[in-house]
């Protein structure tokens, strides 16, 4: 975030600084995790927590993203450079997850999963907040249909969503496999949106 605001040092940063940017949204979320947690006590569901977001925060830098934010036992991540980081993220992520299952010494670990929805656009990156507390954050249009993605892989049973415009956007589409799922109406969007199951 100081890199793209023009900042060295977090001592730079001002309460509502701003630039735009495009880029990649990538959301990733547990599925059923309230179900999942209530079989758990507290300390188990955050090392449970722990240990996905270990595994899965690694492959967003190796593929050029950073974690804008950790919600829970969800992460937005977003990618500046080419959205092929992104996809290619979101593949690793779910083998990553496979591999948490196969190590599995319990019901919960065994029984995670993850959604993930890839979307891109322009977006406004700044802080927001008041004296006391700053944060960083994204505003964009782009960021809810991500986010609106992620929830669309458990109704359509798939594990990635990207949209038509990250397929279009692709630099090396042959590096992908993917199939459409139609177009679909997306909360926030007066027009359905295509979008496509990224194949792992």
């Amino acid at each position: 975030f100081l890199e793209h605001l023009g900042h060295r040092s977090i001592l730079d940063v001002e309460l509502g600084d701003q630039v735009e940017r495009e880029m990649a949204v990538l959301f990733m979320d547990a599925r059923n995790f309230t179900t999942v947690s209530e079989s758990l006590t507290a300390q188990q569901t955050f090392a449970l927590v722990n240990r996905l977001l270990a595994r899965v925060g690694p492959i967003m830098r190796r593929h050029g993203g950073f974690i804008d934010k950790y919600i829970g036992d969800a992460i937005m991540a977003l990618f500046p450079g080419s959205v092929d980081g992104a996809c290619a993220a979101a593949l690793e992520i779910q083998q990553a997850v496979a591999a948490l299952r196969a190590e599995a010494t319990g019901p919960a670990q065994a029984s995670l999963a993850v959604g993930v929805g890839v979307h891109c656009g322009v977006m406004m990156l700044g802080t927001i907040g008041e004296t006391e507390r700053m944060d960083s954050t994204v505003i964009s249009d782009a960021v809810n249909i991500a986010s609106r993605l992620e929830g669309l892989t458990k109704e359509m049973g798939v594990d990635i969503i990207i949209s038509q415009d990250v397929l279009s956007s692709l630099e090396d589409p042959g590096r992908f496999k993917t199939r459409s799922l139609g177009a679909s109406a997306v909360k926030g969007r007066a027009e359905p949106i295509g979008v496509h199951a990224l194949v792992t």
